[in-house]
């Protein structure tokens, strides 16, 4: 507390210091169009003429606009650089009599003749920044009629196992952002949601691998922000998707959506809908011993899933007046699901003498709905910067997940040797999510700006686990195996952040503070875990320009991943008799503190340097029950991770027409524990990722995309996974000036996308192979329709944006 309080009242002294200071409001601005008068995408740079230090660097938005603000009295030279056109240099000069300054530029092809080849401006699939990466998704072809977490798994530095767990640079907890909103969805919930999202839909794709305070403390290793698309001047446009894919399977998306803006309102909305049906095999070959022989099992399993997936957007922004804007938002979905699973365990004295077999027959179907609904303000004081803005959010998410499972058992010889075993799941879920958030930016002068913010929000789940047996063809409830867990949270949390620019130096420094307050009831156990806790996390950026083209930054952030709901959840899900996973409700938060040096050249290579230790790491393991020849996946703390790593990122052109970006990823994990299955855990491994993306410009109206993944051998808690690899392939065509595209994608060309796991506990001897439907043939239409010249709408980061991220 008294570190809090000091530094809150050295941020008031300097404010206070700082409110006589002169303050200047200089800008350039202007629209960059081509001779024909068409907007052109282009990177402009501002430099101080005097000494030729760089100022700022911006793109043009997609109507060729771009606005340089809060410069000081003096003289720059701007630089405009477009792909395929000549470079304009310009002298402009701020005066007191002159602070502002905005006109047309045109700018003119370059001279030399590239025959039937046209290269326009467009930003590239993939940016690097200081502090973040960006994959622009509209960008990719490969991506088409992807689902977002197909797309997510293309990211560098990102990988997508074939559970849906995402982690980062070999580090699970990571936040994960829908427009800057919290899903509040556990991994596997989450996964759900982001397969319901089509790639049509996708913007962008941010990670964040060490955020400011600003941004709420969840998410050790950082975090993913997925942008959808928005249309954008006055008048109405919109946009319609349709899609199609086959690989063992049909797939189909399609949607739609339409903006419409005047002077006094925006108003916009969306609506998507998404059918996959996909083939998922698993087979597993494990030995137990039980202190006096072994036992061989084999497992083998299919199962097809069916997911009907609808989400849709609704908004309106009200301009009060030029300043201030006050809007609704309402988001939501409505989504099914039917899963086919048939297996089979063979049990034997080793894996070719077999003495009995269990037949698995698993039907299952689920229902997810959600609505949230985001009143927002927002305040532009002064023209230097000055912002105020409150969100408050209500959200509700109900899920219900319903499975049979029908057990057959047979002898060596096929024959039934018992009855049926017959049991059945029943699990609703509801959870409800309040929020309110306050944010409010002092710009002080053009060089130094403070931020402060405020944020409460509570979250109550209720999820009641119904365990029947089939008695006598009447389904008996099981008191025993059945269970209803409530969990209640409260986190308040205030953020201040101060950032300032020297001539060749920025820093951003910052300090949050959390208090959380928990409990978790597990009603028929009559188990009940309370927590309260009060955490500081500091977060520091530090960039230095060494010249025009060689930039290094340094940043350090503490942070914490607390449990999602569902991991809380004692309750025991089956996979079949012998496999089942358990939640844990006596789990704790884990802390991160994280460190990262990077290193930029000419805003193209760039590489960056890691390291982070982990307390208390919050781990999905798989452990045996030998007594009774069970493998159960269960939640729990483990000791210590410490991790390192290296990721080098360089952009390049080959010819006028063929561009690519290669990203290497090379980490080193190491996780410890005292007590893991009864043994002592120490385990480190170094692996690599290497991404690869090429473009290539064929005419005009036609491109292609040639995109690649090799992910060598890796450790992750329990598991110790081997290589895999994949590749991609998308052509595009444009008709009608572009308002018509015309997509068709091949993904993982040569089917090679599969898990193969094995055990990296000594105790537990097993090899696993998981291998979902891949290689698939997409074919999708865009088409766009209305005005070109509409403003984007409102980008808004509502205050349940984190909380949504737990729940699973």
């Amino acid at each position: 507390m008294k570190l809090s309080s000091t530094f809150f009242i050295l941020l008031s002294l300097f404010i206070l210091s700082q409110a006589k200071a002169q303050i200047t409001n200089g800008k350039i601005s202007g629209l960059l169009v081509d001779e024909k008068g068409k907007p052109i995408s282009a990177t402009i740079v501002v430099k101080n003429l005097g000494d030729t230090t760089f100022v700022k660097k911006i793109s043009t938005d997609n109507k060729g606009k771009f606005s340089f603000n809060d410069l000081t009295l003096g003289s720059y030279s701007i630089a405009i650089t477009a792909v395929g056109f000549k470079t304009i240099d310009e002298k402009v000069e701020i005066t007191t009599n002159q602070f502002s300054i905005n006109k047309i530029y045109k700018i003119a092809p370059e001279s030399n003749d590239l025959g039937s080849i046209n290269i326009s401006g467009k930003k590239p699939l993939i940016e690097r920044y200081s502090d973040k990466t960006v994959m622009n998704v509209e960008n990719s072809i490969v991506a088409t009629g992807n689902t977002a977490l197909e797309v997510l798994a293309k990211m560098p530095g990102v990988s997508v196992n074939q559970d849906g767990i995402i982690t980062v640079r070999g580090k699970s907890g990571v936040n994960v952002l829908i427009d800057g909103k919290s899903t509040f969805l556990s991994s596997e919930q989450l996964a759900t949601r982001l397969k319901s999202l089509n790639s049509n839909e996708l913007k962008s794709i941010e990670l964040i691998t060490n955020p400011s305070a600003k941004y709420d403390a969840e998410g050790n290793a950082g975090i993913i922000n997925i942008k959808l698309k928005k249309n954008t001047g006055f008048g109405t446009n919109g946009n319609i998707d349709l899609g199609f894919g086959y690989g063992k399977n049909p797939k189909s998306d399609a949607g739609i959506s339409i903006n419409h803006r005047d002077k006094s309102f925006n108003i916009f909305g969306n609506f998507a809908n998404n059918n996959n049906k996909y083939q998922e095999d698993l087979n597993i070959n494990r030995i137990t011993n039980d202190g006096v022989s072994d036992t061989y099992f084999h497992q083998y399993n299919t199962q097809i899933c069916s997911l009907h997936n609808n989400n849709y957007k609704f908004g309106l922004d009200y301009f009060l007046n030029e300043r201030n804007t006050i809007g609704f938002l309402t988001t939501g979905y409505f989504n099914n699901g039917h899963d086919s699973s048939n297996g089979t365990t063979d049990i034997g004295t080793s894996f070719t003498k077999i003495d009995s077999s269990i037949l698995a027959d698993n039907p299952a179907t689920s229902i997810y709905r959600n609505q949230a609904y985001n009143l927002n303000y927002k305040s532009i004081i002064d023209t230097l910067g000055q912002e105020f803005s409150v969100d408050l959010d209500y959200a509700k998410y109900r899920s219900e997940e319903y499975t049979v499972y029908n057990n057959h058992f047979s002898d060596a010889s096929g024959y039934q040797y018992k009855s049926p075993l017959i049991f059945r799941n029943l699990t609703p879920s509801l959870i409800k999510i309040n929020a309110v958030k306050i944010d409010y930016s002092l710009p002080l002068n053009t060089k130094t700006k403070f931020d402060f913010g405020l944020k409460s929000s509570w979250v109550s789940t209720d999820n009641d686990f119904r365990f029947e047996n089939l008695v006598a063809s009447q389904w008996q409830k099981d008191l025993t195996r059945s269970n209803r867990f409530i969990y209640d949270e409260n986190i308040n949390a205030a953020y201040a952040n101060f950032k300032h620019e020297f001539k060749s130096t920025s820093i951003e420094v910052g300090l949050r503070t959390e208090q959380t307050n928990s409990k978790g009831n597990s009603v028929n156990e009559q188990k009940v875990v309370k927590r309260s806790y009060f955490d500081f996390f500091p977060s520091l950026s530090v960039n230095q320009t060494l010249s025009e083209n060689n930039q290094l930054g340094f940043s350090y952030s503490r942070r914490i991943d607390r449990p999602d709901y569902k991991s809380l959840n004692p309750f025991v899900y089956f996979v079949d008799l012998y496999t089942f996973l358990q939640g844990n409700p006596f789990l704790n938060p884990q802390y991160t503190n994280a460190f990262q040096l990077s290193y930029n050249y000419k805003k193209e290579l760039n590489i960056s340097l890691g390291y982070s230790i982990t307390n208390n790491l919050i781990l999905d393991v798989l452990l045996p029950d030998d007594a009774n020849k069970t493998l159960y996946q269960t939640v729990q703390n483990l000791d210590k991770q410490f991790s390192y790593d290296l990721t080098i990122g360089y952009p390049t052109t080959i010819t006028k027409f063929w561009s690519m970006d290669n990203t290497v990823t090379s980490t080193y994990n190491q996780i410890k524990s005292a007590n893991l299955g009864g043994i002592d855990y120490d385990r480190k491994k170094v692996n690599f990722t290497l991404n690869s993306s090429h473009n290539f410009t064929i005419t005009p109206s036609t491109t292609a995309e040639l995109s690649g993944e090799f992910v060598s051998a890796q450790i992750y808690g329990t598991y110790a996974i081997k290589p895999y690899y994949g590749i991609d392939f998308g052509v595009k065509k444009s008709f009608l000036d572009k308002k018509l595209n015309l997509k068709f994608a091949i993904n993982d060309i040569l089917n090679s996308r599969k898990a193969r796991i094995s055990s990296a506990l000594s105790t537990l001897n097993y090899n696993l192979t998981q291998k979902q439907e891949s290689r698939i043939f997409r074919l999708s239409l865009n088409c766009s329709f209305g005005s070109n010249a509409i403003k984007a709408t409102r980008e808004r980061k509502t205050s349940v944006t984190d909380e949504e991220g737990r729940i699973k």
